[in-house]
């Protein structure tokens, strides 16, 4: 008689807002499309943004569990948002006033998300984010597999300012014994893979660079939403947030030094007051030109993105993690087949030298130098519809997820055949 197959079972932890996560979707779906039972645990603490996570979810073949939910309609549930946020900002004040630390201070649900993966046993976890990485130390500690994706170096990260809350030394401690004891490790750029190699003495962390699918492409809706006047060059820049330390006081105080006419669009959630400060930062003349838009969802930023010209990456190098990862701006840029500006941090040089037709350099934080790159662009349309068709060509060639993907799957298939199928076993409680 013929056993039944059983898949292997694959935990992938984030912690965070599904939208807002597009890396942990993409692998999601690949290792679901691959054959794997495949389960995301996140957290849900902007109930604006759940439309967006239902709709990169619904009818994909992986399960989204929830241990927090700022929507439901339950009183538990928004008691323990509540809770959860209280707890986040307490301990992140204990440390910053006696210098005690608590894992709790990664995130909004981290013993959580280890409480599920006791009682939840499967044959890899793969740790996203600072807010699994000492969930992955336990993990390792019970003798489970997981595998590592650094999208940033989290212990490297953040502005100054923002570090009076942020436990670096835990982050460092975490960040080293899961690369060295995980199955696998990725993560975004060469410059970081050799970097965290050096620095953890770790094997070197597989690329997996924040791509997007050329399949995406057959969903440009083709429309003019954002620009204004087509008679001129466009330049697109885009985030999260639109706020401080991106690149875009660089931007406002090139426009005193360019000689060309352009449309400026930042895309994202901004504050007014932050609005206000850059358009008072820019010359008078330029700030009819500078347009701000509200966040869209990841199926239609796409579109949105290729009605452009030209893609700005103004990344500042304040820290190392800045300096090194690639964010999923250059990736997106050259997909919706923008010329793109970009400034010389080490990882952005990494994938300008891939195609230096596509991808122009600056000096970071550089004003005199960005305005130099923007003239040198927007002087000449030729120039654009010639960076851009190398952009397209790039992305085709070696930047587009069909070529991260392989990469992926390959790690995780080496992973498990490195291991005995998980036992079901159920134990309970989290440390």
């Amino acid at each position: 008689m013929q056993t039944k197959s059983v898949k292997p079972r694959i935990v992938i932890l984030s912690g965070i807002q599904l939208s807002g996560n597009p890396r942990v979707v993409k692998e999601a779906d690949a290792l679901a499309e691959a054959g794997y039972e495949v389960e995301v645990v996140c957290a849900a603490p902007q109930r604006e943004l759940q439309e967006r996570d239902r709709q990169l979810r619904e009818g994909k073949g992986w399960k989204q569990i929830l241990l927090l939910d700022a929507g439901s309609s339950k009183w538990n549930d928004r008691a323990f948002s509540l809770f959860a946020r209280v707890r986040f900002r307490f301990w992140g004040e204990v440390f910053a006033r006696i210098g005690i630390s608590n894992p709790r201070q990664a995130g909004l649900v981290v013993p959580e998300m280890l409480r599920h993966c006791i009682r939840h046993p499967a044959d890899l976890y793969i740790v996203h984010n600072p807010d699994s990485l000492w969930v992955g130390t336990e993990l390792l500690r019970r003798g489970r597999a997981i595998g590592v994706d650094i999208e940033d170096w989290y212990s490297e990260d953040l502005l100054p300012a923002d570090r009076r809350t942020y436990p670096a030394d835990d982050l460092r401690r975490w960040e080293g014994i899961v690369l060295r004891g995980a199955s696998y490790a990725t993560t975004t750029s060469r410059s970081l893979s050799c970097a965290l190699a050096s620095a953890y003495h770790c094997a070197l962390p597989a690329v997996v660079y924040n791509s997007f699918s050329w399949d995406d492409r057959d969903g440009i809706d083709g429309r003019i939403r954002d620009r204004v006047d087509l008679d001129i060059p466009s330049l697109f820049w885009f985030s999260q947030v639109i706020g401080s330390g991106r690149g875009l006081e660089t931007l406002m105080d090139a426009l005193h030094h360019t000689r060309t006419e352009f449309e400026i669009h930042l895309r994202g959630t901004s504050r007014p007051e932050y609005r206000e400060f850059l358009l008072g930062r820019a010359p008078v003349q330029w700030r009819k030109r500078i347009h701000f838009h509200d966040q869209v969802s990841q199926g239609e930023l796409l579109s949105r993105t290729a009605e452009h010209d030209i893609g700005l990456a103004a990344e500042i190098p304040f820290c190392r993690s800045r300096a090194l990862t690639v964010t999923n701006k250059l990736p997106l840029y050259i997909l919706a087949g923008l010329a793109v500006l970009a400034s010389d941090t080490d990882g952005q040089k990494e994938i300008a030298a891939l195609s230096p037709d596509a991808v122009n350099t600056f000096r970071a934080a550089d004003a005199r130098s960005l305005a130099e790159a923007i003239d040198r662009l927007t002087s000449d349309r030729a120039k654009i519809r010639s960076a851009k068709e190398h952009a397209l060509a790039l992305a085709k060639r070696s930047l587009s997820w069909e070529q991260s993907r392989p990469v992926l799957l390959d790690q995780v298939a080496h992973a498990l055949a490195g291991r005995p199928h998980t036992l079901r076993e159920v134990k309970n409680g989290a440390r």
